[in-house]
């Protein structure tokens, strides 16, 4: 049997990693949730990750596109994960931020989850009212 994917939240707010956590699992995700770069990568490689959904800046060590960038470098990680990054800058300024990748989309906070769930279907084909 093979072991399940997860979605992997990653925040510093713990109000945003709870009600994303509750909203993923009450759709039928399995979720799993970090509060830093660092721990993100560290969790990533404990478990099958089949999507990210990460905070751009955070603090501690290095920023969620950090992380991303390390993690799919990885030889247990594939260069294709897939990524949805949240933030509360610009998006504009977000855009200038991250790599521009297929695989990757980014969306603004406050978080609108309609707009969570077709990132999802687009870079994963799951689609789950949220």
């Amino acid at each position: 049997m093979p072991a399940p994917v997860y979605i992997l939240i990653v925040d510093d707010d713990p109000m945003i990693l709870d009600l994303m956590t509750a909203t993923l699992e009450s759709a039928g995700y399995r979720v799993t949730t970090a509060t830093d770069a660092w721990q993100e990568v560290v969790q990533a490689q404990g478990l099958k990750i089949g999507l990210v959904i990460s905070d751009i800046q955070m603090p501690g060590v290095g920023t969620g596109v950090d992380a991303v960038k390390h993690l799919r470098s990885l030889p247990t990680i594939s260069p294709l994960l897939p990524v949805i990054f949240m933030t509360g800058l610009s998006l504009e300024r977000a855009r200038e931020m991250i790599p521009k990748d297929p695989k990757i989309r980014l969306i603004g906070k406050p978080l609108n989850f309609e707009e969570l769930r077709v990132a999802i279907r687009e870079l994963t084909g799951i689609d789950r009212p949220l």
